[in-house]
């Protein structure tokens, strides 16, 4: 199963774009909040329909359970007889977290309490997206003891790489990718910065111009790394991968634009039976759009995998 595009979406830049600005997509969570170990909360979402099995979502950076392509997996995959978990991160929620921590691509422990939620269901699948992609890929990488009703797993667009894609928000035709996240980022550390005060190098932080200085000033500090370099190393899901034991479709776009030749795990996953490496032609970065479809391709090669899977 190929992604075919139209012509309009073999540009990477209008494929990776489109479905954020104009895709038209809505569904209607039910929401839990979970308190966390650390006295902190997450709050997840929920279409629940009676079924037995579940499918965890999870987002990109700065993204949440309304992004569309959450949205639009959660409606694709209701409809065939699952339930959904959408996760959203501390912070992404639409309310603030207590803690002055938000998250990362190696925070696998908030995901590890968001799965305890599914243990009842016979069959649960990891689908993450970007960050998200990359935040499974070290959970079960990382983990000794993965959930026995982990049926398998799928990470698309995800920066295997972290610091190789990093680099990337450097070229000028990524600029708006950059300012975007920027951005929603600074907004977020300036409402921090005032339940702590004192805490935060704000100057530091809001003078950032790229992500790779944000992760310097905010991120490697308060996760305790040494600069922004020591943690895209500690968290590069290519480490992870050769350690991956259940069935994975790591799924990229060789136009992604946000994507270094580094952060295609390919020498990685040959190595490892469990995982199935898709590049595709097209895609950009999450998109995988079409105008003439209600649902997107992405949604149904996710699914089909899923079922190639479950047959088994």
């Amino acid at each position: 199963m190929d992604y075919k595009p139209s012509f309009l979406f073999k540009n990477k830049h209008i494929n990776t774009c489109f479905p954020t600005i104009f895709r038209n997509i809505e569904v209607e969570y039910r929401r839990e909040r979970i308190n966390t170990p650390d006295l902190d909360f997450l709050d997840i979402d929920w279409i629940k329909n009676g079924n037995n099995k579940v499918i965890v979502l999870c987002h990109g950076l700065e993204g949440s359970s309304k992004s569309k392509y959450i949205q639009g997996m959660a409606k694709y995959f209701s409809e065939r007889g699952w339930d959904i978990l959408a996760m959203n991160y501390r912070g992404c929620s639409g309310e603030i977290n207590k803690k002055i921590k938000f998250y990362n691509m190696g925070q696998i422990e908030d995901l590890e309490e968001v799965l305890k939620k599914t243990s009842d269901y016979k069959k649960v699948v990891l689908a993450g997206f970007s960050l998200g992609g990359g935040l499974i890929l070290n959970f079960l990488g990382k983990n000794k003891i993965i959930p026995k009703n982990l049926l398998c797993a799928i990470a698309v667009s995800s920066p295997c790489d972290p610091f190789g894609s990093a680099q990337t928000f450097l070229r000028k035709e990524n600029k708006i990718y950059n300012n975007y996240f920027m951005k929603k980022l600074k907004r977020k550390i300036k409402e921090k910065s005032i339940i702590y005060p004192g805490k935060i190098n704000i100057d530091r932080v809001l003078s950032s111009k790229t992500i790779e200085e944000f992760d310097n000033f905010f991120t490697a500090p308060q996760y305790g790394y040494r600069d922004a370099l020591d943690y895209y190393e500690k968290v590069s899901p290519k480490k992870a991968i050769p350690f991956i034991k259940i069935p994975t479709l790591i799924l990229m776009a060789e136009d992604d634009p946000i994507m270094s030749e580094s952060c295609y795990p390919i020498k990685e996953s040959r190595k490892n039976k469990h995982i199935s490496l898709e590049i595709t032609k097209y895609g950009g970065h999450v998109g995988y759009a079409n105008l003439f479809k209600d649902h997107y391709w992405l949604e149904e090669r996710i699914f089909e995998y899923i079922e190639t899977i479950n047959r088994k």
